[in-house]
């Protein structure tokens, strides 16, 4: 799983999207892994990857975002860190734990109420899978499900699994995101910490950018900012009423 620094939508673009792919496809040949399920979403992907060797996938992940770091920065006239953190792994244990990560991954449109089918979404194996092409042809899948599978049916059967999501982040990503979100606060409206926490307005202000652009949670930056649950409840109020 990877993601955009400070969640921004760094796969914005179709073009961007087939770039990344392109990227993917023309570095891969070079390392010893296989790539079993992908969907790419507007400012994260997740990749089923098969492999028996992690430091190519390691060596591989930080090939390909780099190139389109590089290709994204040029294009969008910006420079810095693209990605957030290097990238998150799960391991997958067993047969049906396999089917269910291979489902979560093609539902994550449908989650995201992009599209409210699988088969709507352009850029994820799914269609792979229903027409037993592309990455669902793999040596690995044809030994784990057989060459003639019908996955469309193995689909429905399952039973669906709790797996670490992207956005599953520790308490120190959290603050880290809350003081960067912090810092550009106080740069926007030429004011301090002390004075931006002083001022009722100021700080409902904050917490409404914290939320809607940051994608924070209220808890996540009340416990931050130790702000009492009255308190929050009442600037959460009148954010909805206000902005």
């Amino acid at each position: 799983m990877i993601q955009g620094v400070n969640k921004e939508y760094i796969f914005n673009k179709n073009e961007y999207i087939e770039n990344y792919l392109n990227i993917i496809k023309e570095n891969k040949v070079n390392y010893n892994f296989t790539i079993m399920a992908y969907c790419i979403m507007n400012n994260h992907a997740h990749f089923l990857v098969y492999t028996e060797n992690v430091d190519d996938l390691g060596k591989f992940m930080h090939k390909v975002n780099l190139l389109y770091a590089q290709m994204y920065n040029k294009k969008e006239n910006r420079c810095g860190v693209l990605f957030r953190n290097r990238y998150k792994t799960e391991p997958i244990y067993e047969r049906k734990h396999l089917l269910n990560c291979i489902k979560y991954i093609h539902n994550n449109p449908v989650k995201a109420k992009i599209v409210s089918r699988c088969d709507e979404y352009k850029y994820s194996s799914y269609t792979d899978y229903i027409n037993n092409k592309g990455v669902a042809k793999s040596k690995i899948l044809e030994e784990i499900f057989g060459s003639n599978c019908n996955f469309a049916e193995l689909f429905k059967e399952t039973v669906n699994m709790r797996f670490m999501d992207i956005d599953t982040e520790s308490r120190e990503e959290i603050n880290e995101y809350i003081i960067s979100g912090l810092r550009k606060f106080e740069k926007d409206y030429e004011k301090t910490t002390f004075e931006i926490l002083s001022s009722r307005d100021l700080l409902k202000k904050l917490i409404y950018y914290l939320n809607s652009e940051l994608r924070l949670k209220y808890v996540e930056i009340r416990d931050f900012f130790e702000i009492p649950r009255g308190t929050m409840d009442d600037l959460k109020q009148n954010n909805k009423t206000l902005f």
